[in-house]
């Protein structure tokens, strides 16, 4: 199951890539900030603890504030396990729901919403972990057209 999702999950990315050009790092769009030491990015339901710093170069998003999908890169200082703790801790509380997951060096949780996919990807390097979250839209949509503007990636 969890191949199929990344499967839907590239191809989506690939397509909407195809069709949209891409804005990166824009300083007048810092994340929004909560009471606690974490922030939201681009996806405003999914919450990413301060200690991870955004890769923007390697991160795109695309559509507007109802159909965002794209992929976050991060990296930080942060124990895997720690970090894989706080997403299946925060998560439900935006609405996500846990459907699977996978832990060893490289962990990957998948979350669910009625309409939405997240894949969120972290990797257990020498010195630092690297974090993806990949979001994309259920079913047909992924085949739909995608939307026809980029988003600026927000940045501290």
């Amino acid at each position: 199951m969890t191949i199929r999702i990344f499967c839907v999950l590239t191809m989506a990315m690939l397509l909407m890539s195809a069709c949209s050009t891409k804005q990166f790092g824009s300083p007048d769009d810092p994340p929004r900030q909560t009471a606690s030491a974490s922030l939201y990015y681009n996806f405003e339901d999914i919450l990413v603890p301060r200690e991870m710093e955004l890769q923007p170069k390697h991160s795109f998003v695309f559509g507007g504030p109802q159909a965002k999908v794209g992929m976050l890169s991060f990296k930080g200082r942060v124990d895997s396990v720690s970090l894989a703790n706080f997403f299946v801790n925060n998560m439900p509380k935006d609405g996500w729901q846990l459907s699977s997951s996978f832990r060893s060096r490289r962990t990957i949780l998948v979350f669910t919403k009625p309409d939405r996919d997240c894949i969120i990807n972290i990797i257990d390097n020498r010195f630092s972990t690297s974090l993806e979250i990949w979001v994309a839209p259920k079913g047909a949509r992924a085949s739909a057209t995608p939307p026809g503007r980029s988003e600026r990636i927000l940045t501290h």
